[in-house]
Formats: C-alpha cells, sequence, structure tokens
C-alpha cells in the first residue's frame, strides 16, 4: 500500500475500479491493488524486528482462540463454529488449529472460493493494525507465492500449525448455516 490519507472508503474504491478497467480516471497502475490498512489519522508505526515477527504466529494464535472462546462465551459465535469451539475447549492439541480454521473460513465471504483475498483480510487487519506493528509483514508472509490470495495451508504454515490438522471444514460449516438460516425463516414464516 502507499501509506496515503483518502476523503473516503468510496474513493479508494472507485480508484481499484478506475484502475482494473483501464479507466483514463486511474491516478496510478498500481492502485488496482490498493485497500484501507486502517480508519483513522496517519499513524508512524514501529518497525517490525525479526524477534517481533518470528514471535507473532503464536501471539495471532492466542489471540484467535481468545476471541473465537470470548464470541462463544457471550453467544456471539455462529452456531456452525460452536463445534469447532468446544472441541478446542475439550482437547488442548486443537485449540489454535480450530481457531485458525474458524478465522479462516470467516474471513472467506465473498466470493467463498476457499481462498482469503487482501480484501477480506481487512477484518482482521484493521483492527490490529495500530496494536500490532507486525501484522502487515507477517499477513504478507501468508501469501509466499504473491498471487493476493491465502489459501488455507497457506494459513496455517503461516500460523506454524501443522499442516495435517488443518481441513477445509468451511463447505460443511457453510451448509450448516445456510440450515440453521432455513430453519430459522421456517420458523417465522
Amino acid at each position: 500500500n502507499r501509506n496515503e490519507t483518502w476523503d473516503s472508503a468510496c474513493e479508494v474504491h472507485r480508484q481499484r475500479c478506475l484502475c482494473n478497467t483501464a479507466d483514463p480516471g486511474c491516478r496510478h497502475e498500481e492502485l488496482r491493488h490498493v485497500h484501507i490498512d486502517y480508519y483513522g489519522t496517519c499513524r508512524e508505526m514501529p518497525e517490525c524486528s525479526e524477534n517481533d515477527l518470528a514471535d507473532f504466529p503464536r501471539r495471532m494464535r492466542d489471540w484467535l482462540f481468545n476471541v473465537m472462546r470470548d464470541l462463544a462465551l457471550r453467544n456471539e459465535l455462529p452456531d456452525a463454529y460452536l463445534a469447532l469451539e468446544h472441541e478446542a475447549e475439550s482437547n488442548m492439541t486443537k485449540r489454535w488449529t480450530n481457531a485458525a480454521i474458524w478465522k479462516w473460513c470467516e474471513l472467506d465471504g465473498h466470493p467463498h472460493d476457499n481462498t482469503v483475498s487482501r480484501h477480506e483480510l481487512f477484518p482482521i487487519r484493521a483492527p490490529l493494525f495500530a496494536l500490532e506493528h507486525c501484522i502487515a509483514p507477517f499477513l504478507e508472509s501468508c501469501d509466499p507465492n504473491r498471487d493476493h490470495r491465502i489459501s488455507l495451508q497457506e494459513w496455517g504454515k503461516c500460523l506454524e500449525l501443522e499442516e495435517d490438522d488443518l481441513t477445509a471444514r468451511c463447505a460443511e460449516i457453510a451448509k450448516d448455516e445456510e440450515a440453521n438460516a432455513s430453519d430459522l425463516h421456517d420458523a417465522f414464516v
């Protein structure tokens, strides 16, 4: 990104659209991939040291699990993910893996294509950007082939999880969510 302040999120998306369609209104070719890092005034972020970056996967795994657990305790975790949370609570070896699967599935929203794009990362990046100076280089390292997409395997490797422990459960979770939504709709019809 260009460390640039924009007047609105709408203007960022407009400029990206203009550049993606080769419109003469495109200010610079690299704006095809521009995205919002965070909202608010510009901040001078400290450098992410090698040691901080090396420790970041552990901090991120802990944070993901704690957020998942807190959402479950407040009854704000969608039902489809509760089984992952319960399994993580009762089986310590599943704690970090299930939290990683939960967040990755949640981020893989639109379109649901079994990859997480840089734009789909915004809900995790923006709130952490001001608090965690290593979030940007960490997320960059999750996309080693630089295709602007993170697969579940890349996500797991980035979080230093065993690949054998990761299974793409998002499709079954999405089906459960659809079934629950359908049941809820039927209850109100």
